[in-house]
């Protein structure tokens, strides 16, 4: 199976500052969900959608597998990964979509902020419980919902959600894990939604970067005027260097362990 996907957010150096913006905001939680799960102390555990390899190196010290992998399709973040990675984890430039994987079968096989992104979410799913082990477990995290009472804030969210639909990605999709899990014929074994309190600098200086790659998109180009979408990008960058205060950005980010 192999899914074509339209990502907005790009694999160019200020997507990698992105992530690793990304990686230090929702470390916390992750961190916890992970030792539910492990330590494997051997085994194999799989990291999708690795991008610069943050996550893959948090799977390694949490769930002390024999062998972490970290797997993305874009070549240019695997070669990041592998320049700055520490350790014996191993990164494969592979489509996520597309198995078989060129790695054996993962005890544990970690996804994060990858489902919201594809178009084919259920069939994802179906085929990632394929890289499994027998008893092997698959670790679903993303978001439920992005709140906040600040308007370029609410702006910036409704913008996204707009432009994912178009391309047929839903941007909560952590609402969908529950039943996408189930539907997959996989047995949830935990399954919460993790209620973050993210501080409205570090996001805003999140969804900005994101402005600046995805407003040439030609969804954002043809449906929103150039001038609104630096309005937001303006207001934005005033909270994230202080100018402008704003609360803290309430996510819920739905986390499942499931079985096969």
């Amino acid at each position: 199976m192999s899914q074509d996907n339209h990502y907005t957010f790009g694999d160019n150096d200020l997507a990698a500052q992105r992530l690793r913006l990304l990686a230090d905001a929702f470390e916390p939680s992750t961190r916890a969900l992970l030792a539910r799960v492990g330590p494997l102390g051997g085994g194999r555990a799989i990291d999708l959608g690795c991008g610069p390899g943050y996550t893959t190196e948090l799977v390694r010290d949490v769930l002390a597998p024999a062998e972490t992998i970290g797997i993305d399709k874009s070549a240019r973040l695997v070669a990041m990964a592998r320049a700055r990675a520490r350790g014996d984890v191993q990164f494969v430039a592979h489509d996520v979509t597309a198995l078989p994987f060129p790695v054996p079968p993962a005890d544990v096989v970690y996804v994060r902020f990858l489902l919201t992104h594809l178009s084919a979410p259920a069939a994802a799913i179906a085929a990632w419980s394929d890289a499994l082990c027998d008893g092997g477990r698959l670790v679903l995290e993303e978001t439920a919902s992005m709140r906040s009472p600040h308007a370029v804030f609410q702006r910036y969210y409704a913008i996204v959600e707009e432009m994912q639909a178009h391309y047929g990605q839903v941007m909560y999709i952590g609402n969908a894990l529950d039943a996408l899990s189930a539907g997959a014929g996989l047995a949830i074994v935990h399954a919460t939604t993790a209620a973050l309190s993210l501080p409205a600098p570090l996001m805003a200086r999140i969804h900005a970067m994101n402005i600046r790659t995805w407003k040439s998109d030609p969804f954002i180009r043809t449906t929103h005027d150039a001038s609104a979408i630096d309005a937001i990008e303006d207001g934005l960058d005033r909270v994230a260097r202080g100018d402008e205060s704003a609360p803290p950005v309430a996510c819920g980010m739905r986390q499942i362990v499931a079985t096969r």
